[in-house]
């Protein structure tokens, strides 16, 4: 009897203690879900607001997810491009890296895997993205977690420094950065090629430039280094010495960069292979240097006869003696043009010997303008004080004004009317030549009295030297005075130049 009982409380006993293990276990099933339900929830949250584009996609590649970053990178909602695969979006020439990454994951089960692709927006516009991805398990099925790094800009300035490099490198052009307080020098891929090298070397400083410098150049250029504070930068012509004897120059250029207190740190510029356009300069001072010379032994002799009819005029008309007179005028022009031609390097304006005289400047212009006033298109005003009087070289002042009258009509042929003005100040006079032509692009005035340069207007071709308004600028400043351009494209311009009265 007693031991029936006890079966009957161990029995029970057990029962209970059974209904309890189920309940607890129960207990902690419901816990355990209520945690995964928060879990998910979270993992939800922080996928669909997370700021980096996040796609889960299937070993098919079809995506299953995507969060709002991805949709707005692509300019999709969520239900147009959940359910398509990622090759719908994929530039052509991209599909088969995507095909890479299914291999290296689905099969060969590499855990994660990054590659760089392009792919369209919604738009069909294009964007560069690093490709992150990394499996990971759930319900039985292995997933791709992928993450999506926008590098569009980056992709952009890669490619625009690789367009940069390759201008660089065939327009004989390198970019170069001087610290000013170590010397040491940063460049450009091809910066060391302008120097003779094949292989990039391992450090440039600023001594290294010196060995490369011909003698005669590397005093100025020093110079020019030691004056980057004064001058706010560095603008030479450097000749360099080459093992093989071939002529080689460099234009080195900087401008200065300075720190919050205003001194200089480093210099920043450019250093060009002006090789072909030196070639293109000495064939030019050839040329004009025999031309010249060749010149002037008919030019004596005409001159010659000329001074013989001056003298011998018995019998001659009033007309004839005038056009002799004017003749002599123009010869004597011609031979001042020759003597500038001979002597038209680049010290020009110190070599100017001038010849000062006292004249009137009014008769002078109009004597010059008279010279131009052919055509039945345009028409010559002078305007000023005829009684204006100053201190200079007439011969000289009147080849400035015929370079820039002569300009004005060759390079403004539509303007229909050309004015000269003449304004007199208290210590300076100042002339000015305008015409109503195509007018100058403002990148290309600084360049206009530069020696041999020629502005160019719609492809059209001039006939000269490009040495007029160079000589002319040489004239002007060799009188102490100064000589500019004004002009506004598609209204004209004005030249003009000032000169001190008493010289």
């Amino acid at each position: 009897m007693i031991n029936l009982q006890n079966r009957i409380v161990k029995s029970l006993l057990s029962d209970t203690l059974f209904k309890i293990g189920m309940q607890e276990k129960k207990i902690e099933l419901n816990h355990f879900e209520k945690r995964f339900l928060e879990c998910d929830t979270k993992f939800n949250t922080i996928f669909d607001l997370t700021s980096v584009a996040t796609k889960i996609i299937r070993s098919d590649l079809t995506i299953i997810k995507v969060n709002r970053a991805l949709c707005e990178l692509l300019g999709y909602q969520p239900e147009e491009i959940e359910g398509t695969k990622i090759l719908d979006h994929a530039c052509e020439e991209y599909i088969s890296h995507w095909h890479h990454l299914q291999e290296e994951l689905w099969s060969k089960q590499v855990p994660f895997f990054k590659l760089q692709v392009c792919l369209y927006r919604k738009d069909r516009t294009l964007v560069w993205v690093n490709v992150t991805s990394i499996l990971y398990e759930d319900r039985d099925h292995t997933y791709g977690f992928t993450v999506l790094d926008d590098v569009t800009a980056m992709k952009a300035f890669q490619d625009s420094q690789k367009r940069l490099n390759i201008a660089l490198k065939y327009s004989g052009t390198a970019i170069w950065e001087l610290n000013l307080q170590t010397h040491e020098v940063f460049r450009s891929p091809d910066h060391d090629e302008l120097f003779g090298y094949r292989e990039r070397q391992e450090h440039w400083t600023l001594e290294n430039y010196y060995p490369h410098i011909s003698a005669e150049y590397l005093p100025a250029f020093k110079s020019a280094i030691q004056n980057i504070e004064a001058e706010g930068g560095m603008d030479i012509q450097v000749k360099l010495n080459r093992p093989d004897g071939a002529l080689q120059w460099l234009n080195v250029k900087g401008k200065a960069e300075h720190d919050q207190n205003g001194n200089p740190v480093k210099l920043i510029g450019v250093i060009n292979d002006i090789t072909t356009d030196k070639m293109i300069e000495r064939h030019k001072d050839d040329f004009i240097s025999i031309a010249s010379h060749e010149l002037k032994t008919p030019v004596t002799s005409l001159k010659a006869s000329l001074q013989l009819l001056s003298i011998k005029q018995d019998g001659i008309s009033k007309r004839v003696k005038t056009l002799i007179m004017q003749a002599n005028k123009g010869i004597n022009r011609i031979s001042s043009i020759i003597d500038d031609l001979l002597n038209a390097g680049k010290n020009y304006q110190d070599q100017l010997e001038l010849r000062k005289t006292t004249f009137n400047l009014y008769d002078l212009a109009q004597e010059i303008s008279e010279q131009f006033v052919s055509s039945d298109t345009q028409s010559f005003t002078l305007t000023g004080n005829k009684d204006l009087m100053i201190y200079a070289d007439s011969e000289r002042i009147g080849r400035v004004l015929t370079n820039l009258i002569g300009n004005a009509v060759k390079y403004a042929p539509g303007s229909a009317e050309l004015k000269t003005e003449i304004q007199d100040g208290q210590a300076f006079v100042k002339v000015s030549i305008t015409d109503n032509g195509p007018g100058i692009a403002q990148e290309k005035i600084p360049l206009l009295f530069d020696r041999y340069y020629q502005a160019v207007h719609e492809q059209e071709q001039y006939s000269g030297l490009g040495l007029g308004l160079f000589i002319s600028a040489s004239i002007i400043r060799r009188h102490e005075g100064e000589i500019g351009v004004d002009s506004v494209p598609g209204q004209g311009s004005t030249f003009w130049f000032t000169l001190p009265k008493s010289g």
